[in-house]
Formats: structure tokens, C-alpha cells, sequence
């Protein structure tokens, strides 16, 4: 597959790979669970890609937060199903327009919509694909793995906590960039007597004071509001200031 002129590989295991000799700057997107996102969403990640002018941009994944059809108790205070994907869609197009191009790691939220097809019986060949459920353009594809110059980045399930980063990082045996976890936003390097890796955590940009983030108020830990930035070998969390 081809991104903005680069030639990915696809490998085993939903793997995406691309290994070039060039220094690329890459943005990784964490956790928007639109229309619960924070409203400084689209301006932060502006000012991000005009600052840092990434090669490449990537989601980690939960784009779309699927509240309605999730298998907790729903909240009668939240929208139906129908509503909430009219809006999550409307913010999606915004994306769009910001970021034509974009990968996108598979992910919990975003996948609820197959998960519960998976749960009634529902074939896969009778569900619309992620690019027609979400209007996307074909500039959007979504991937369980990418790799990019031996950066992993995956949406980070399997993981909880400030050292899920970490364990994918030691899990994979390369340096990774994961969303999922949006009470941690940071960097953290390792050293062998081979080579430096990195365990990166993109925090999230979620509204922490929607309906969808009350089940939140009773833990001290809060989302940290942010994204990461990685340039060669090195990753960099970029805080929203606000």
C-alpha cells in the first residue's frame, strides 16, 4: 500500500511496515472518542502539524467513541446510537480536511460496531468497512500494526497503567507508540548494549467533562491532554496547554 509516496509492506500478523534510510517525522493522533472530545482538539493539532510539518500522520485509534453501543450500562443522559455516529462523523470530516492522509490503529472503541456483529452472528462480509461507516477518504486506511523505521505503533491493548507502554516496548523488542491509556503522556527510554528504544504514550484529547468521561470523576488519575511527536529515533510528548 501506498502513503503520501511511501510504499508500505504488509506482514504477517496485520503488520504495515515501511523502513527508508530518510529521517521522517511522524505525528501520532492519541484517543479523540469523537463527539467526546476536548473542544481545543482540532486547534492543538494544528498548531502541532504547522510546528513539527509531519511526513506521516498517525491515529492511534478510538477515533470514535461508540458510547451507545457499548457493552457497559448505557446512560440515559447520553444520545442513541444513530446520534451519536451523526456526530462523531461531523467531527471526522473535520479531521479529514485537516489530515487527508492518515493510518489508523485498530482499536476497541472504534471496532464495537463488529464486535457486537461478532456477538449477534453477523458475518463480517455483511458489515461496512471503517472507510464507509466513518465517511472516510481514501487517503484513511486502518491497520492493526504499523511499523515505521522500527517504531511500532498499535492502539495498546493487552496493557493497563503507566508501564503499558513499557511492556509493549519489551513485548515487541522495538521502541512504540501507543494510545489507550489516557491517564499517561510521556516518554521513556531504554538502553541495552545494542541499541536505544522508546515506550511512548500519546495520553489522549478527550472532553474530560462529557457525559461519555463521567465514569472518570471518581478516579484521581485524569486523562493527560497531549500527542507525541517522533523524528528518527527520538519521541517527543507534546502537552496541550490549557
Amino acid at each position: 500500500m501506498r502513503y503520501s509516496g511511501y510504499k508500505f509492506k504488509k506482514r504477517a500478523h496485520g503488520v504495515i511496515e515501511l523502513q527508508t534510510k530518510e529521517v521522517l517525522t511522524v505525528l501520532h493522533i492519541p484517543d479523540t472518542h469523537f463527539p467526546f472530545h476536548h473542544p481545543y482538539t482540532f486547534k492543538f493539532l494544528k498548531e502541532v502539524s504547522d510546528h513539527y510539518k509531519p511526513d506521516i500522520v498517525i491515529h492511534q485509534g478510538d477515533e470514535v467513541d461508540n458510547a451507545a453501543i457499548s457493552n457497559w450500562t448505557s446512560d440515559a443522559d447520553m444520545p442513541g446510537a444513530t446520534d451519536e455516529l451523526d456526530q462523531a462523523v461531523s467531527y471526522m470530516h473535520k479531521l479529514y480536511e485537516l489530515f487527508p492522509e492518515v493510518l489508523v490503529c485498530k482499536s476497541n472503541h472504534t471496532a464495537r460496531p463488529y464486535r457486537c456483529a461478532h456477538a449477534a452472528g453477523i458475518p463480517m462480509k455483511m458489515m461496512k468497512s471503517y472507510n464507509e461507516i466513518l465517511q472516510a477518504p481514501e487517503g484513511w486506511s486502518w491497520h492493526d500494526r504499523i511499523v515505521i523505521n522500527n517504531v511500532l505503533a498499535i492502539h495498546g491493548e493487552g496493557g493497563s497503567g503507566r508501564q503499558a507502554a513499557w511492556k509493549h516496548m519489551t513485548d515487541n523488542k522495538m521502541s512504540v507508540v501507543i494510545g489507550h491509556i489516557h491517564g499517561f503522556g510521556g516518554v521513556t527510554y531504554s538502553q541495552d548494549p545494542f541499541r536505544q528504544t522508546f515506550a511512548a504514550n500519546a495520553g489522549c484529547l478527550l472532553d474530560l467533562d462529557s457525559m461519555a468521561m463521567r465514569y472518570g470523576n471518581k478516579y484521581a488519575n485524569k486523562g493527560t491532554l497531549g500527542c507525541v511527536v517522533v523524528r528518527g529515533k527520538d519521541a517527543q510528548f507534546i502537552r496541550m496547554d490549557v
